[in-house]
């Protein structure tokens, strides 16, 4: 490790005079700042797919590789849409779980998305709110199922909604009061954070581009750590990052654990995952569904087509049955949450012993 903390200031003092295009890749989470275990986590990556080999051509090559990826990505998205005669995605066409996805690139508001708008469109700026729009948030769900003192009772919401609103529900008493919507959106809306207490990391926040340089930081300044402890984990805004970060701590032979009060769900549940050991208390709130983003939904997609294989390797490298992730496909849409009974946690062997 400390070989390698070397090797990526040696590299980063180099991509100073080199390609701005290195820069951006080694900025993992696009905030002008060079931290040292971002740049890790980059040199990782290449270690992985190269055989070991760390060089500075093939930090180039991953540079480029990224940047072709992103704009193929893009590419592919508006061939899936109708367009204008200038090639710009007509939002008023758009159909299904990607129109609000579309509309938050339209940075002009002139209800065309252009390819220069979804190049420069920040994911994670887009999504995490600020504390503003938490407090319009909730006030909002406040208004709508009519509460009085501030709650309401959960059984005021449609079933199909009802999954999702049971992760606000911090004391399982079937009330859902401003206090604890509140706390969840803030969670929902910070990037991942581990507080260190004797021998547990305990981790709060949503998961963004910047975890795996977090858990690498955790492992290389707190090696006593032996458990993380999840407490509110709402999600997910980066998979690859999240399975990236998820290896580094199986990889670590750490524990995960989830108490009587823990809240994680959806990219959560999938970190969670990554513990050597794997301990569920009862009580503990764990969530699954299929994951969005793609012009139609992942259950349409065949099961042989690539986009799976990511999902598939980890779920089988970290001991948990593929057939886990054809079941979070199936048994929630991505607007939806299912939270897990204790019967389906036994099923897909979400606890685990050594």
């Amino acid at each position: 490790m400390k070989n390698l903390s070397r090797l990526c200031v040696f590299l980063v003092i180099q991509c100073l005079w080199s390609q701005d295009q290195v820069l951006t890749v080694l900025d993992a989470n696009k905030d002008g700042v060079l931290d040292p275990y971002e740049a890790l986590d980059v040199l990782l990556t290449i270690q992985k797919k190269s055989n070991g080999e760390l060089t500075f051509s093939s930090l180039v090559e991953l540079a480029q590789r990224k940047k072709q990826a992103d704009e193929q990505e893009v590419l592919e998205m508006f061939e899936g849409f109708e367009q204008d005669n200038n090639g710009n995605v007509i939002l008023s066409k758009l159909t299904g779980e990607m129109t609000s996805f579309a509309k938050m690139m339209d940075d002009n508001e002139d209800g065309l998305l252009s390819m220069a708008e979804a190049f420069a469109f920040d994911m994670e700026d887009a999504l995490l709110a600020d504390e503003e729009e938490i407090q319009e948030r909730t006030e909002g769900i406040l208004k709508e199922y009519k509460a009085v003192n501030d709650a309401f009772k959960l059984e005021r919401v449609p079933k199909r909604k009802r999954g999702r609103f049971m992760e606000y529900d911090k004391n399982k008493d079937a009330v859902i009061t401003k206090e604890e919507l509140l706390n969840f959106f803030m969670a929902d809306n910070i990037p991942v954070k581990f507080k260190v207490n004797g021998k547990t990391a305990y981790m709060t926040g949503v998961i963004t581009t910047a975890l795996p340089a977090t858990v690498l930081r955790l492992l290389n300044e707190h090696p006593e750590v032996d458990t993380i402890e999840m407490l509110t984990v709402p999600g997910s805004i980066d998979d690859e990052a999240n399975i990236r970060a998820a290896f580094y701590v199986n990889k670590a032979g750490l524990t995960t654990k989830l108490n009587a009060k823990s809240t994680v769900a959806s990219g959560g549940t999938d970190f969670f995952m990554a513990g050597k050991k794997r301990i569920v208390e009862e009580g503990a709130y764990l969530g699954v569904h299929s994951w969005g983003g793609g012009p139609v939904p992942a259950t349409e997609v065949p099961k042989d087509d690539p986009v799976h294989v990511k999902y598939l390797e980890f779920y089988e490298a970290v001991g948990v049955p593929t057939s886990f992730y054809w079941y979070t496909l199936e048994v929630a849409p991505a607007e939806g949450m299912h939270k897990m009974t204790a019967e389906e946690i036994e099923k897909y062997k979400v606890r685990k012993s050594e």
